[in-house]
């Protein structure tokens, strides 16, 4: 090891000694669990300086090797958006809380007539490492996690106080904001890629597999500014409508239709129309090789939206003839619950009989026999109201033939999106007085799907790397969905 980066170390080892060394006396007088935590407390704080320093050492180092910094520099002027133009004094923050100076090369955007506004420079030996917005990779990654997590941004601002993370309220802010806006913006270059591109060669790890594929809405509210207007505080008013951001889930089944649990489930969603969405399926599915499995289900309740979609996706992917499609068998009853409750002048009693019957021929998969049981009740003024509900089960025939799905072992239910849309979407941005920007939420769709499906690791390093396609590629945007033994 060289003997510099050494002498660095020693001397933070030696300033963690001391501080050790200066509260070691109050600490071996705690008597009580208060005064024992606070020992754990601090002497975390002081590891945390210790490892700091010493990445920042390691950092130093790294910024002295001429080779890697000149790498660096030619590899982002060659790609003619940047040019020389000598160094800069940067601060960086790094995991630990603490943040440390360094001089580093800096390249100014070259200048062109189409851009009003001056475009960013670019600091290349400090993107090569996943340095961005004065923040090391691995505080970006804790930060953007624990924000991502949490109920609000003030609560994920607590819990990294809580492990010596002490930013700013808007720094914290504006470091999510970046960081799930570029995975955005990845992510659409790359379902761009993909559909463009050929299918995927070699053999598949979903060859032969049954995958699932559950789609469903959800519901948060999007901040809308009014043009023009202002109040009387000088803030601009907005509107604040309701809105239905997409969820998908893919899954692999095992022989008894049920989620396999040696693979991952893969979780995304948007904000974006429903084209948007299937787009990106279409491309998660194509990247995962789905042309190689032995099925393709598709679950979902009875929304037009869905199925006016699903037929172009399996086609596309050449997998017309493999598709099931399935309406979740809860909302089919829900419906027909919905249906009872316009009869207003039945009893409670009444109204669950009938459902009770009529469930029992939807669960036979007699169709036929509940379009008629919904035909019989509906007469008078309740006519319009209940025939509206009919093609839900008339356009659904062959989605509801439940008895063939629970001979083949396949899904009747889409409880996984289900889960999927109150982990992601209802847990975070679904609650009273919380009003998203649209590039906001979109930003935390996608990384509360990547982390509550168990794949944010994999999220951070494609982030991380396709922010440098000068220096190398990377072709694994979507990530292995099996599971480490």
């Amino acid at each position: 090891m060289p003997i510099s980066i050494m002498r660095e170390v020693a001397q933070s080892v030696a300033e963690f000694t001391a501080a050790v060394e200066s509260e070691m006396d109050p600490w071996l007088k705690a008597a009580t669990p208060e005064g024992f935590l606070g020992v754990e407390v601090g002497l975390h704080q002081q590891a945390r300086v210790l490892a700091d320093a010493i990445a920042a050492a390691v950092l130093r180092r790294r910024l002295c090797d001429s080779l890697f910094t000149s790498a660096c520099v030619s590899a982002a002027v060659a790609t003619g958006k940047f040019r020389r133009n000598g160094s800069r004094r940067v601060k960086v923050t790094f995991l630990g809380g603490t943040t440390h100076s360094f001089t580093t090369a800096y390249l100014p955007a070259v200048r062109n007539g189409r851009h009003r506004r001056p475009q960013p420079g670019l600091l290349p030996v400090f993107a090569a490492l996943g340095i961005w917005w004065n923040t090391s990779p691995a505080l970006a990654d804790e930060v953007a996690r624990q924000v991502a997590d949490a109920g609000s941004l003030r609560d994920g601002i607590d819990t990294l106080r809580r492990r010596g993370i002490a930013l700013e309220y808007k720094r914290t802010l504006h470091l999510v904001q970046k960081f799930s806006q570029r995975a955005v913006e990845q992510r659409k270059a790359w379902v761009k890629q993909v559909l463009d591109g050929p299918a995927r060669p070699g053999r598949s790890r979903l060859r032969g597999r049954t995958i699932m594929v559950a789609i469903d809405g959800g519901r948060l509210r999007e901040r809308r500014p009014k043009r023009g207007h202002r109040r009387k505080s000088g803030h601009h008013a907005y509107h604040a409508p309701w809105c239905e951001p997409r969820q998908l889930v893919i899954t692999v089944l095992d022989g008894q239709g049920r989620p396999d649990r040696r693979f991952v489930p893969i979780y995304d969603a948007t904000l974006g129309n429903a084209d948007e969405l299937f787009f990106m399926l279409w491309a998660y599915l194509k990247a995962l090789g789905a042309n190689q499995a032995a099925r393709l289900v598709f679950v979902a309740d009875g929304a037009d939206w869905i199925w006016r979609r699903v037929p172009w996706v399996a086609l596309a992917l050449g997998m017309l003839d493999k598709t099931v499609q399935v309406v979740d068998y809860s909302h089919a009853v829900q419906m027909l619950n919905t249906i009872a409750a316009s009869c207003a002048g039945w009893s409670e009693r009444q109204r669950r009989s009938w459902v009770d019957r009529v469930e029992t021929k939807l669960y036979n998969g007699n169709i036929d026999a509940v379009v008629a049981a919904i035909r019989e009740v509906a007469v008078g003024r309740r006519a319009k109201t209940i025939l509206s509900h009919l093609p839900y089960f008339s356009d659904n025939v062959t989605r509801m033939q439940y008895p063939d799905l629970r001979r083949k072992h396949l899904p009747q239910g889409s409880g996984n999106v289900e889960s999927a849309i109150r982990r992601v979407i209802n847990m975070r941005l679904k609650s009273a007085g919380k009003f998203w920007l649209h590039e906001n939420a979109e930003g935390m769709l996608h990384l509360r799907s990547y982390l509550k499906a168990g794949h944010w690791d994999h999220l951070v390093s494609r982030t991380l790397r396709l922010a440098i396609p000068w220096i190398s590629a990377v072709n694994n945007f979507v990530p292995d969905m099996r599971r480490a033994s």
